[in-house]
């Protein structure tokens, strides 16, 4: 069961389960307001502080790509000590959920991370790990994404090798298995991850690792994205920058998330497209405005593939397959190669 209110704050909705407590969606009575809060166990009052380590990360760690700490304090929830964590709330959800409600383009995945990156490089600046980079850690708001949910965040000590057998387990490098560290190249392995269950809009990511001969080996070895593949419409740029992100050799990874971030901003975006429905797919080129679909349909002589332009058919780029597979490999390697100049 989950408490009506705690203190001045009226719980709306819950939102989920963190590493160490719940999160809800309040309405602060005091500020008129509402906020997203994080309700953690204090087993021990003497101990409040060490209860409140993700607080004082974010407050350190204070960046508009970085969900926003208000305050932290201590409430008796149903007679119970419980650490408060008081945070901005973002209405538009995680990375994660616009992916399951397939929301997410490539163009816009790749801009997401781009800000994600900006939040991981400066808290690596200021000297912590995040150490669970994922979907559901990224925050969309109006002004683009968030980087949130710090429970795992440790110091960077001055041996560069502060870390924990913590964090999502699809998501740790290959490295972490063989010394049991976090880096800062762990976290760009991590980025990595989440770059490419974006851009892929994967909506059942377990279901997908848990469908491989063997998960974990597989994570081990490094070799998760080379086991899943990508589907045909990932454009070859955007496939080159998560491959080097979570390349299992880490002298050939990006050294910094500032270098992985830079690369993605190299690419200049031309159309972006988005699944609509079963067989077709609608984009736009924001420099232009022209608007494109690709589309195929069932024929006498076999599917016809049809690409528009503002309305018109590109007669060259139209094309008649033997078969529905053809078809779709054909729309989606369009898709792939136009999606970047």
């Amino acid at each position: 069961m989950h408490p009506r209110e705690i203190d001045k704050y009226k719980i709306i909705k819950h939102l989920g389960n963190g590493h160490f407590g719940n999160v809800y969606v309040a309405h602060d009575r005091a500020l008129d307001a509402e906020k997203a809060i994080k309700v953690l166990n204090v087993p021990d009052p003497k101990a409040f502080l060490d209860q409140l380590e993700e607080a004082q990360v974010l407050n350190k760690c204070r960046h508009k790509h970085i969900v926003i700490v208000n305050e932290a304090n201590i409430y008796e929830v149903e007679g119970e000590l419980k650490a408060i964590i008081d945070m901005e709330y973002l209405s538009r959800g995680s990375l994660e959920d616009n992916i399951h409600n397939g929301d997410i383009s490539v163009q816009q995945a790749a801009a997401y991370i781009i800000d994600a990156l900006f939040a991981l490089e400066y808290a690596h600046n200021q000297g912590f790990l995040h150490r669970d980079i994922k979907p559901a850690n990224i925050m969309l708001a109006l002004g683009g994404a968030k980087l949130s949910d710090f429970g795992l965040a440790t110091f960077l000590g001055e041996n560069r090798l502060a870390g924990s057998p913590k964090g999502y387990i699809t998501h740790l490098a290959p490295e972490y298995f063989r010394d049991y560290q976090t880096t800062e190249l762990t976290d760009v392995y991590a980025m990595g991850i989440t770059l490419y269950r974006a851009t892929c809009g994967y909506t059942d990511w377990k279901k997908i690792v848990n469908g491989l001969k063997d998960p974990m080996q597989t994570i081990i070895d490094g070799k998760l994205i080379h086991s899943i593949g990508y589907p045909t419409f990932i454009p070859r740029k955007i496939k080159r920058i998560i491959n080097k992100a979570c390349n299992g050799d880490v002298q050939k990874r990006f050294q910094s998330a500032f270098e992985m971030r830079q690369s993605l901003e190299k690419l200049q975006p031309k159309v972006d497209w988005n699944f609509e429905e079963d067989k077709c797919w609608t984009g736009v080129c924001r420099l232009t405005d022209d608007r494109y679909e690709a589309s195929f349909y069932q024929c006498r002589k076999g599917y016809k593939v049809d690409i528009k332009k503002n309305g018109r058919r590109i007669t060259i780029d139209c094309k008649l397959c033997s078969d529905e597979k053809n078809a779709k490999t054909y729309v989606e390697s369009y898709v792939a190669n136009s999606i970047y100049v």
